[in-house]
């Protein structure tokens, strides 16, 4: 993505959760989705980091367009927690877009969107929990080797062990136990079992090398103007 580039590079993130057509209670699933988008879009209000608002765009698929991928961390482990033990299989994207931006995600389209559509059927076949496509590589197999990593740990988690994890990600140890009025050594040992610290590490890591991949494909557009 170097070398005589014009075009601005974006990160496009897509996601889809997976079996949907047999779950139970579907219509649950896509409201608490819902409400978890509607989370990080306030949050990220304001920010440069969204080109335009994540949005539950084709029944149970997810699409967001970021100027900064390593956001893309954040956005993936908040839906993950909130929908647990439902998965996401998602793809991130990166190169340029061939429509105008908009307010409106689903309308847009290019490169990045194509690049994250094949990562998500990558992710969803392999069982993965996000690939990565168009990113320059190590970095690209990198990111998406630490996330089906995660993925695998992950997926070993209990309903207690992530009430846990969803209150200690703002909280301190000892908050949370009076927030769920148990022991602080319960909340302790649940993390532990989970092995959550070693998963946040892992999710430090993924935004390293998501911020490196940011400032490296952008690098030659402002190196133009200068």
């Amino acid at each position: 993505m170097r070398g005589g580039r014009e075009e601005p590079v974006y990160f496009a993130l897509i996601g889809d959760v997976v079996g949907s057509r047999e779950l139970e209670d579907r219509a649950a699933i896509q409201r608490k989705l819902e409400k978890a988008l509607e989370s990080l879009n306030e949050e990220m209000r304001g920010t440069d980091v969204l080109t335009s608002p994540i949005k539950l765009t084709a029944g149970d698929e997810v699409q967001g367009l970021l100027r900064d991928a390593a956001r893309a961390v954040d956005i993936v482990v908040r839906i993950a927690d909130d929908l647990h033990p439902i998965s996401v299989a998602w793809g991130l994207g990166a190169g340029p877009i061939s429509t105008d931006l908009g307010k409106d995600v689903a309308l847009l389209d290019g490169p990045c969107f194509h690049h994250a559509r094949d990562a998500v059927t990558a992710a969803g076949e392999q069982g993965a929990w996000l690939r990565t496509g168009g990113l320059p590589e190590p970095h690209g197999e990198s990111v998406s080797a630490l996330f089906r990593l995660m993925g695998a740990v992950r997926s070993r988690w209990k309903p207690a062990q992530v009430r846990y994890i969803r209150a200690v990600r703002g909280h301190l140890q000892k908050e949370v136990a009076e927030i769920h009025d148990v022991d602080e050594s319960t909340v302790s040992k649940a993390l532990q079992a989970a092995r959550f610290r070693d998963v946040e590490e892992g999710e430090a890591a993924a935004r390293t090398l998501l911020s490196w991949v940011t400032h490296a494909v952008q690098e030659p557009i402002e190196g133009d103007g200068g």
